[in-house]
């Protein structure tokens, strides 16, 4: 009968403490199934518990806390970079929608104007008929064809959003307050801009023309000294030098007309040699030999640029 009693006697005890302890013990047993296993590489976590008697003697634990024994600390400012391009990024879209809007209401404005006001507007601020003709057809739309000239103003902004915003606000400002001596000042100050911008595309081009042609000049020296060197070596039965222009696969020429060449150069020289005393072919000679050295030469620099080219 004891052995019945007993038990019945401490089973409110027993499930006390299996309550206060099961909650604790499935938290640890879920952690430690989670929790990979550690290595060399994987940061170590520590963690202490205090434990406290009950009143019942049970052990109650708390988790204190869960923070990296030797990990860095954190750095909560590592975005900062990615925030300020951000930044960067909405300041410019806003930037160009308040491009826009203000395109549109150029546009809403100098379509109140008259057909001689628009044109002085469009002329000074050196813009196409392209604007002057979507101008013009907005005014033409009627007052219920609203989705329309909505439509339209934002394609004239479109067309405007280029223009100079000082130059676009001035013009507009002096025509309807009727001020002729602005609308000149500017127009005459944006000619000279124009002027200015074409004297400075004008001498940026001739700047760069001078340039490619040094850089010629200068290419065009290297295949001559080339030329130079080889006719040289050529006419004074130079064996490295000959072998050398003679060698050359790169380049697909006429070994026989080359050959032919400098005989001829050779052959006059000769000639040149024995009409030393004699006026009359002396002058015959010089102009032979002034001709065949052109002729090899020509040669030569053809293939010396021939070679360069198929080596690029």
């Amino acid at each position: 009968m004891a052995r019945l009693v007993r038990p019945l006697m401490q089973w409110p005890k027993l499930r006390q403490h299996c309550c206060h302890r099961a909650p604790l013990n499935y938290f640890f047993s879920s952690f430690l199934r989670r929790t990979p296993i550690a290595t060399e590489e994987t940061t170590s976590l520590s963690f202490s518990a205090t434990s406290a008697p009950s009143s019942h003697g049970n052990v109650h634990n708390r988790l204190r806390a869960l923070k990296p024994r030797n990990g860095p600390p954190l750095n909560f400012h590592e975005d900062d970079s990615a925030t300020d391009s951000d930044s960067d990024d909405k300041k410019s879209r806003n930037q160009k929608k308040r491009d826009a809007r203000r395109a549109v209401r150029w546009g809403m404005q100098i379509a109140a104007f008259s057909t001689t006001q628009i044109k002085r507007i469009l002329s000074v601020a050196s813009l196409d008929e392209d604007v002057l003709d979507a101008i013009m057809l907005v005014k033409r739309l009627g007052p219920d064809v609203k989705e329309g000239k909505r439509r339209q103003f934002n394609y004239i902004g479109k067309l405007l959003r280029e223009v100079e915003p000082e130059l676009m606000e001035g013009l507009i400002q002096a025509t309807k307050v009727g001020d002729h001596a602005t609308l000149q000042a500017l127009a005459a100050a944006n000619m000279q801009n124009i002027q200015d911008d074409n004297n400075q595309q004008s001498k940026e081009s001739e700047d760069e023309e001078e340039k490619e042609e040094e850089e010629e000049e200068e290419e065009l020296q290297e295949y001559v000294n080339i030329a130079t060197r080889w006719y040289d070596g050529l006419i004074n039965k130079d064996i490295s030098i000959t072998n050398e222009v003679y060698s050359v696969q790169s380049v697909d020429f006429d070994r026989q007309e080359l050959r032919k060449l400098v005989r001829g150069v050779l052959s006059v020289q000769e000639r040149q040699a024995i009409a030393d005393g004699n006026e009359g072919e002396q002058g015959q000679v010089d102009s032979k030999i002034v001709h065949a050295k052109k002729s090899l030469t020509r040669f030569l620099l053809t293939l010396a640029k021939g070679m360069s080219v198929n080596t690029i």
